[in-house]
C-alpha cells in the first residue's frame, strides 16, 4: 500500500469517459533507475558458463582486427543496416502507449541516424562520423512487405507471456521467453524490443540492454548472445527525438537511449571501463573515474588525473540531452566489429531491404510542452552561485540552406538578475546543420521573491529553417527554495481538521475541488462525515448545499479533493503524511487514490500511494463489503523535498450503481517536516547580492543551516556573506573602559564585497534553545553589541568602534529556537550581552595643580555614553567631602574632551583632597580616583567677595589667616546694617544674607588681627 507510483503526464483532464487513474497507472516507480544493464546481463552469462569468451579474450581478438582494418582500409567503410522493432503493449490503440505510433518510431530513427553520423553537435575534436546509418526494414521474415516498415507489434494478449504491469519483466524472463518467440533473423534484421517495462530482480527500473558481439561463432566463445537473442532491448519512455521527445522531453526521452544500446551492440563499453578510471579501450576517451549522471558541468576532474571528463559521449549515463559523441577510436571499434563479428558483418548485405526516414527543416524547442520547472538553489559555491540549464534548437533532419534564429525575451523573471541567456543570444544555421544548443543561466540569489517566468520564443530570417507546429516558445519557470521554516523540531507543514468552512462547499481556505465538468458527486466538508474524528471532515457529496455523506451511483467521473500549495522548498526534509479516513462505497472500476502534484504543472506528475486493494474497488482506500477505517502514517516521496505540490484525494466512480454509502471520508490531515536547523557551528553563507527593497533573504550556512535573514536594505549590495565565526553555548566576557561583560559565545559577521558603512538594512539572528539557556529568563532581555569589523573581541571596546542595540525578541519554543532582529547601519560582528551592559564615561588626565591664590583642577574624557555632567568634590582629610563645584558633561561623543574648574577658596599650606563624580543621565555616577594639592606660601591677606552685584546673598572668603574676623555691612551713609562676630572663613566661604536689604551701594567690612579689609558692593 505503500509503494509509489509514477506517471509522466503534462496534460490530464479528468473526463468522465477517459481513462481511469487504473488504466494510466501502469509502471511501478524503482527505487532506483539504471540506464543500462548490459555488462551486469553478460556477468551473469559468465557465472553459469565458466568457459564463455572473457572481456581479455575479446579485447585481444578486436584489437587484432582493428590494426588490420586500418591496415587494410584507409576509408571508412559505410554501412546500412535494417532495424526492425518489435512494439510491446497490450493491445492499446496505435499512438497510445506504449503502443507508441510509427511518426515516434521513424523520430527514434532520425535521431539515430544523427547520432552515429556526428550531427549532434559535438564540442570535440575526435568527435567522429561512424559511417553506420539505421534504416527501417522494408520486408518481414517472409518477404512480405511490411504496412509499417521496421515495425512489429506485439498484443501480449494473443502471447502466454506474463502481464508486464504486475512488476515489470526482468531481463532473463525477456532473453528466455520474449526474444525467442518474437526475435526476426539476427542475420539480417538489428531487433530492437521495445518494452514498457524492465526490471531486475530487486525491481529496479532499467531503461535498457543490449547483446554484445563476439568474435567467433566457435562453441564456448560465446558471451551469451545467439541468433534467437541477439540486439536491444529499451524501455518505450526511451523512444524519441530531440525534436520530438517521448513525454516532451524527460531525462532519457530524446533516443539517445538506443544510441547508447546499439554502440554496445556495435562493441563499445562504457567509457569508465566499469570499474573505478577502467579503460573503455579508446585512447581518445578520456579516462572516467565512474559513470556521470544528470547534467553535469565542465570542468569535471576526476581522480584518476583526469581533468575534464567527457561526459557528452554516448557511452555515459548522462542525460540525452547532453550526449553528441563517439569518438574517432569508438568509430574504429564499431567498423571492426561491422567488418568481423557474427550477426554484423551480415547485416550489411540483408535482404531485408530498407526504407530511409527523412525529415523536414522545421525547427523546435527539445522540450515540447512549452514549459521547463527549474528550482533556482545551484551547485557551484563561487561566487555568483547559477546553473546554467542545456537548451537546444532542433531540426527534424537538417537546415536546407542558411538561417538566423533569434530569440525573443519575456515574462516576469529579470535578465541579468534572474537569469542571462548566454552566448550566442542567437543561432545561426548552415545548410545540414540540425541541432543548435543555447544556455539560459539561472542566478541562485538567496530572496523570497516568489516564482518567475522567462517566456523564450523565436523569430526566423532566412529559408535555411522553417518553424515547426509545436514547442515555438519555451516558459521557464523558476522556482523560488528561498523560504525558509526554522527550528530544531520537527513541524507540521501542513494541519487541517476542516473545522473552518469557506465557500460554497465548506472546505477550509486554501482547499480546492478538481472534478469532472457535469460530474455529480463532489467533495463538501460538514459535519454529516465521519472519518474517525471529530467535527467536520471531508467527504464525498451528491449536493453541495445539504452536505449528505451520500453519493450517486452508477455516474462515471471523478472528484478530487486538493490542498493548499505546500511549500516542500522551505523545509530541510518531508516527514509522514497521516490523516483519517472511512470509505465503503467502491465496486469494479472504482478508484480510491491518495495523490501528490507538482503545483507548477495542474495535473502532474502524479505520485501515488498504492495500487489495488481485493476484488471489488481499486486503490487502497477502496471496499464494498465492510467500511474501511484507518489512519495510515505515510512517508512522503523523497522526490517531492525542495519543490511545491499539492496533496489530492482522488474519488473515481464507473456505471455501476451497486455502491455503498460512504464514499470517501477524510479527516485531520497532518505532514510533518523538519525544518532548517540552526547554525550552531563555526560556518559560513555562500555569497549573494542583496537588493534595495523589501524582500526577505535567507541565509544559510554551507551545512544548510539558519544563520540570518537581511531585508529592507538602503541600497544594493554585493556579494554579501553572513557567517558564525564564534560558536558555543556558554558565555565569555568583552571588555570595556568602565569595566567586564557578559556575552554570548555565538558571534555573527555579516560582510558584503565592498564595505558599506552607510547603508541601512534589518538583520534577524538565530540562536537554538540551547545556546542561549546559561542566560535563564534574561534571554529575552539580552542586547546587540555590533563591533566593527576587523576590531578583536579580546581587545578593550569603546563606543568608537561599537554600537548598542536593544533588539525585538522572538522565541519560538514549539521550533525550539529564539530570534534577535533590529535595524543597523553598516556591516560588523554581532552578538548578545547583558542587558547591563553600558559604556560609562572615560575619565583621564585628572589633575589638582596649585596656583598663587587657588587650585586649578582639569580632567579629560576620551568619549562619553548620555553624561549629564560632573560633581565637583573637596575635603581636607581624604575621607569626607563636600560638593563645591558643577561642570556640564558633553552628552554622547566619542571625541576627546577637555574640562576644568578653578577653586579659589583655598588657604596657603592647607592640603585639599578632590575627586570628580560622573553623572549619567540616568543619574547614576562614577567616583574619579583622589587628587590633593595645597598652596605653600602666603602673599599676605586676600578678602574675596562674591557675587558681585548681589541680591540675596553675598560670599566671603578670606586668605591668608587663620584667625577669625567681625563682618559689618556699611550703607552709603554710614550706617552699619549688619554685624557678625567671630566668622571662620578658614576652610570654607562664608555665605552673608543679605534679604531684606534694601537696593544701593554698600561696604563689606572685615575686621580681622592683622587689619581692616573693606570691600564695596552693589545691592540689587
Amino acid at each position: 500500500m505503500k509503494q509509489f507510483y509514477l506517471v509522466f503526464l503534462i496534460t490530464f483532464f479528468l473526463a468522465a469517459n477517459q481513462k481511469s487513474l487504473a488504466q494510466i497507472l501502469q509502471l511501478p516507480k524503482a527505487k532506483k533507475e539504471i540506464r543500462c544493464y548490459t555488462v551486469e546481463v553478460m556477468n551473469e552469462y559468465r557465472k553459469t558458463h565458466p568457459n564463455a569468451e572473457t572481456d581479455a579474450q575479446f579485447e585481444s581478438w578486436l584489437g587484432k582486427k582493428t590494426q588490420a582494418r586500418k591496415a587494410y582500409r584507409e576509408q571508412l567503410t559505410n554501412y546500412t543496416i535494417p532495424v526492425v522493432f518489435h512494439v510491446i503493449s497490450k493491445g492499446e490503440a496505435i499512438g497510445t502507449s506504449p503502443n507508441i505510433s510509427a511518426s515516434a518510431i521513424e523520430q527514434q530513427i532520425l535521431q539515430l541516424n544523427k547520432d552515429y553520423a556526428n550531427l549532434s553537435n559535438s564540442q570535440y575534436a575526435v568527435a567522429a562520423n561512424t559511417g553506420i546509418q539505421f534504416v527501417l526494414a522494408k520486408t518481414d521474415v517472409s518477404g512480405n512487405t511490411l504496412t509499417e516498415p521496421g515495425i512489429d507489434r506485439i498484443d501480449i494478449n494473443t502471447k502466454s507471456w506474463n502481464d508486464y504491469t504486475i512488476k515489470g519483466w526482468e531481463t532473463s524472463y525477456i532473453d528466455q521467453t520474449v526474444k525467442p518467440a518474437s526475435s526476426w533473423n539476427a542475420d539480417n534484421y538489428f531487433n530492437v524490443w521495445i518494452v514498457p517495462s524492465i526490471v531486475r530482480g530487486d525491481s529496479t527500473t532499467l531503461l535498457g540492454y543490449s547483446t554484445f558481439p563476439v568474435s567467433s561463432t566457435l562453441p564456448g566463445l560465446t558471451n551469451g548472445e545467439t541468433s534467437l537473442t541477439s540486439g536491444v532491448v529499451v524501455r518505450t519512455s526511451t523512444i524519441g527525438s530531440a525534436f520530438l521527445p517521448f513525454d516532451c522531453g524527460t531525462s532519457y526521452g530524446l533516443g539517445k537511449t538506443l544510441s547508447h544500446e546499439a554502440g554496445h551492440f556495435l562493441g563499445l563499453r562504457h567509457i569508465w571501463g566499469d570499474t573505478d578510471c577502467g579503460d573503455d579501450f579508446c585512447g581518445d576517451t578520456p579516462v572516467h573515474f565512474t559513470q556521470n549522471t544528470g547534467s553535469p558541468t565542465h570542468p569535471k576532474p576526476n581522480s584518476c588525473g583526469t581533468p575534464d571528463e567527457m561526459f557528452e559521449n554516448y557511452m555515459d549515463y548522462t542525460d540525452d540531452i547532453l550526449l553528441n559523441t563517439f569518438t574517432a577510436n569508438q568509430v574504429d571499434r564499431m567498423q571492426t566489429v561491422m567488418l568481423n563479428s557474427p550477426r554484423r558483418k551480415s547485416l550489411a548485405i540483408s535482404s531485408a531491404g530498407g526504407v530511409t526516414v527523412t525529415g523536414s527543416n522545421k525547427i523546435s524547442f527539445t522540450n515540447c510542452t512549452g514549459k521547463l520547472f527549474v528550482l533556482e538553489t545551484a551547485a557551484n559555491t563561487s561566487y555568483p552561485r547559477y546553473k546554467d540549464v542545456l537548451l537546444t534548437i532542433n531540426t527534424e533532419d537538417k537546415a536546407t540552406g542558411n538561417a538566423t534564429v533569434s530569440f525573443n525575451i519575456g515574462g516576469t523573471a529579470i535578465n541579468g538578475d534572474d537569469y542571462q541567456l548566454l552566448s550566442p543570444t542567437t543561432a545561426s544555421f548552415f545548410a545540414g546543420d540540425n541541432v543548435k544548443p543555447f544556455n539560459v543561466r539561472i542566478f541562485d540569489n538567496a530572496k523570497v521573491d516568489g516564482d518567475r517566468t522567462i517566456i523564450l520564443s523565436y523569430t526566423i530570417t532566412g529559408a535555411g529553417v522553417t518553424a515547426g507546429t509545436d514547442a515555438q516558445s519555451l516558459t521557464i519557470t523558476i522556482g523560488d527554495d528561498d523560504n525558509m521554516r526554522v527550528g530544531e523540531k520537527p513541524i507540521n507543514i501542513l494541519s487541517e481538521s476542516f473545522e473552518i468552512p469557506t465557500g460554497t462547499y465548506g472546505l477550509p481556505k486554501g482547499w480546492g475541488l478538481l472534478t469532472t465538468s457535469g460530474y455529480t458527486n463532489f467533495f463538501v466538508a460538514s459535519s454529516h462525515g465521519d472519518a474517525g474524528g471529530s467535527g467536520n471532515c471531508a467527504h464525498v457529496s451528491n449536493d453541495k448545499s445539504l452536505k449528505p455523506n451520500v453519493y450517486t451511483k452508477g455516474v462515471s467521473g471523478a472528484a478530487v479533493l486538493k490542498s493548499p500549495v505546500i511549500d516542500g522548498s522551505s523545509v530541510l526534509s518531508l516527514g509522514n503524511l497521516s490523516f483519517k479516513y472511512k470509505t465503503r462505497g467502491l465496486v469494479n472500476g472504482d478508484q480510491a487514490y491518495l495523490v501528490y502534484t507538482h503545483s507548477d504543472s495542474p495535473f502532474g506528475p502524479f505520485y501515488f500511494f498504492g495500487n489495488t486493494s481485493g476484488a471489488t474497488g481499486n486503490g487502497p482506500y477502496s471496499s464494498n463489503t465492510t467500511t474501511l477505517a484507518n489512519t495510515p502514517n505515510l512517508a512522503t516521496p523523497s522526490v517531492l523535498t525542495g519543490t511545491k505540490f499539492n496533496i489530492d484525494f482522488y474519488w473515481q466512480t464507473g456505471s455501476l450503481t451497486t455502491g455503498s454509502n460512504p464514499g470517501f471520508n477524510v479527516d485531520d490531515v497532518i505532514l510533518t517536516a523538519t525544518p532548517f536547523h540552526i547554525e550552531t557551528a563555526v560556518n559560513s553563507s555562500y555569497a549573494y547580492d542583496v537588493k534595495q527593497d523589501t524582500a526577505v533573504y535567507n541565509f544559510k550556512s554551507t551545512a544548510n543551516n539558519a544563520i540570518a535573514t537581511l531585508s529592507n536594505a538602503s541600497t544594493n549590495l554585493i556579494a554579501v556573506t553572513t557567517k558564525v565565526t564564534q560558536a558555543g553555548s556558554g558565555t565569555t566576557t568583552v571588555n570595556t573602559p568602565g569595566g567586564s561583560y557578559l556575552r554570548s559565545q555565538k558571534v555573527f559577521q555579516v560582510s558584503p564585497a565592498t564595505a558599506n558603512n552607510d547603508a541601512t538594512y534589518k538583520a534577524v539572528f538565530y540562536f537554538t534553545e540551547a545556546e542561549l539557556a546559561i542566560w535563564g529568563v534574561e534571554k529575552l532581555k539580552l542586547k546587540i553589541l555590533k563591533v566593527k569589523d576587523g576590531v578583536s573581541l579580546g581587545s578593550t571596546l569603546t563606543t568608537s568602534n561599537t554600537e548598542l542595540i536593544t533588539p525585538t525578541v522572538l522565541e519560538d519554543t514549539v521550533a525550539g529556537y529564539i530570534t534577535y532582529s533590529a535595524n543597523f547601519t553598516g556591516f560588523s560582528q554581532f552578538m548578545l550581552v547583558t542587558p547591563s551592559f553600558s559604556f560609562v564615561v572615560t575619565l583621564t588626565n585628572f589633575t589638582a595643580t596649585a596656583a598663587q591664590k587657588s587650585i586649578q583642577l582639569s580632567w579629560s574624557t576620551l568619549l562619553e555614553l548620555n553624561n549629564e555632567g560632573f560633581i565637583v568634590d573637596r575635603g581636607t582629610d581624604g575621607i569626607n567631602f563636600s560638593q563645591i563645584g558643577w561642570v556640564n558633561g558633553s552628552g554622547t561623543t566619542t571625541q576627546q574632551t577637555n574640562y576644568s574648574f578653578t577653586d579659589n577658596f583655598v588657604q596657603p599650606k592647607v592640603l585639599y583632597y578632590y575627586r570628580i563624580r560622573q553623572v549619567n543621565m540616568d543619574s547614576s555616577q562614577v567616583f574619579s580616583v583622589i587628587r590633593t594639592a595645597v598652596i605653600n606660601e602666603s602673599n599676605g591677606i586676600s578678602f574675596t567677595v562674591s557675587p558681585n552685584p548681589a541680591s540675596d546673598y553675598v560670599n566671603l572668603f578670606i586668605a591668608g589667616t587663620a584667625s577669625t574676623a567681625t563682618i559689618e555691612l556699611i550703607n552709603m551713609a554710614g550706617q552699619r546694617v549688619i554685624q557678625k562676630e567671630n566668622v571662620n572663613t578658614f576652610n570654607s566661604v562664608y555665605r552673608l544674607s543679605l534679604v531684606g536689604i534694601p537696593a544701593g551701594a554698600y561696604s563689606v567690612v572685615a575686621y580681622l588681627a592683622e587689619g581692616t579689609f573693606i570691600k564695596k558692593i552693589i545691592v540689587e
